[in-house]
């Protein structure tokens, strides 16, 4: 079932390895890596096996910002799902979550935010313009104040991190949001001991994507390679949304 379903994987990226070409601009880099390991590194999951392709990757100074990868596809699957009307996204990356909402018909407007300009040079060397997509350079949290649909925060590394609690309140005292999404929200919510959030009010959309990926992680025989999250920071992070979310 998706986003798990290995077939549907492997087209996205190489779609996507079709699509991107190898460059650099200032200090970023997009790059192909072979995949050498004899694991899979998933949204959630970690199993032994590969993906039997290479992966496109933006490197940046002193990091990967983001890689075409099964977590990439996996964790962004249901945020692209869900997402329509007028759409937020902080952080361009490569280009998929743009790219890939801007192919549906329900999504009227992407406006996306991001810092780095070479960031911006480089995915329009690969991509054209599209009327549904605008790219802002610029501070996301300096931004004018916009109405959104969706909003979706994507600079967390492929990592739950506490900034999440301080972005949802600096994002959603700027713009007018109706659905905010962040990288990670399923995983966060499935790490989350019982007794710590049946005591916070949690917005139905976050808890229907997150029973809907567990659903899913479950049909495609991935529950038994589930990686739980460290239980102090989700603690943490669920003390600190409860403030903002209860409010």
């Amino acid at each position: 079932m998706k986003p798990y379903d290995e077939l549907y994987l492997k087209k996205k990226i190489e779609e996507y390895n079709n699509l991107i070409s190898l460059d650099r601009i200032g200090n970023f880099e997009i790059k192909k890596i072979n995949n050498n390991s004899e694991y899979i590194d998933g949204y959630m999951y970690k199993k032994r096996g590969k993906i039997n392709t290479s992966v496109i990757e933006l490197h940046g100074p002193n990091n990967v910002w983001m890689r075409i990868s099964p977590i990439e596809i996996e964790s962004s699957y249901m945020f692209i799902k869900y997402a329509k009307g007028k759409v937020g996204v902080v952080g361009l990356g490569l280009g998929f979550v743009v790219q890939e909402l801007a192919k549906k018909p329900e999504v009227d407007e992407v406006i996306v935010y991001e810092i780095e300009k070479d960031v911006i040079d480089l995915y329009y060397l690969n991509f054209k313009n599209n009327s549904k997509i605008k790219i802002i350079n610029k501070d996301a949290f300096e931004a004018k104040r916009e109405n959104f649909d969706y909003f979706f925060v994507d600079i967390y590394e492929y990592k739950l991190d506490y900034r999440v609690v301080e972005d949802y309140k600096k994002f959603n005292t700027l713009h007018n949001i109706n659905e905010y999404f962040f990288w990670g929200m399923e995983h966060f919510l499935l790490s989350c001991r019982y007794e710590e959030i049946v005591w916070v009010y949690i917005p139905e959309t976050w808890m229907e994507v997150s029973k809907k990926m567990f659903t899913s992680l479950q049909e495609a025989g991935l529950l038994k390679y589930y990686k739980q999250l460290d239980e102090k920071l989700v603690s943490n992070v669920l003390s600190g949304l409860k403030v903002l979310l209860d409010d």
